[in-house]
């Protein structure tokens, strides 16, 4: 008896340490990086494990929208997801519309409303290319990428050090996506420190 008590023990510790693992793998596929090579193929082992909860009833590791939204290469947002928190420069620019403007402000809302284009034309919402985009857009754009990575109240995200969000926005100008002139004189003129929060 003593005996396969300490088999069954032994065979518990060992799955228990198997879904501790499956656990973790999980974990990190629910992470908003890029996904390695192979993490798709083991989501869908995972999927096809089943367990029996305490009622009797056969259910699945993973459900089909967990599979789905686990099997996100870049990021963890779905395409709806994605799509709704886009919008959001859509409603800034018609909200700013309304907005009676003097003449030297009256381009507010098409300088509000570029500041997720891309030099390349891969941003949204209208895949603007470079001659399109004003300098001051240009300029928001830097600000508001800075800002997304370093704020302290984003309560999905941890907030990045100042020599990171660099780093990363350095990234966007080697990708094309950002202004090197702009950027040298955001970083020379030490922008971010200069700048008293609202």
């Amino acid at each position: 008896r003593d005996e396969r008590l300490a088999e069954e023990d032994a065979r518990l510790t060992t799955r228990l340490g198997e879904l501790a693992g499956l656990l973790e793998f999980i974990h990190a596929a629910n992470q908003p990086t890029v996904l390695a090579e192979g993490s798709f193929e083991r989501i869908h082992e995972i999927a096809v494990l089943h367990y029996d909860d305490s009622y009797g009833k056969r259910l699945p590791y993973l459900t089909d929208r967990e599979v789905e939204l686990l099997s996100i290469r870049r990021g963890t947002l779905s395409p709806e997801e994605r799509q709704e928190i886009e919008s959001h420069v859509t409603h800034t620019y018609n909200f700013l519309s309304q907005i009676p403007w003097t003449r030297a402000l009256r381009n507010v809302p098409n300088i509000a409303y570029g500041h997720h284009e891309k030099l390349t034309g891969h941003g949204y919402p209208r895949s603007l290319t470079a001659p399109e985009i004003p300098i001051q857009t240009r300029m928001m754009t830097i600000s508001d990428i800075y800002d997304a990575l370093t704020a302290a109240d984003r309560p999905y995200k941890r907030a990045i050090p100042h020599e990171r969000a660099i780093d990363i926005l350095r990234a966007e100008v080697k990708d094309g996506n950002v202004d090197a002139d702009l950027l040298k004189i955001f970083v020379e003129a030490d922008v971010p420190h200069h700048v008293r929060p609202f």
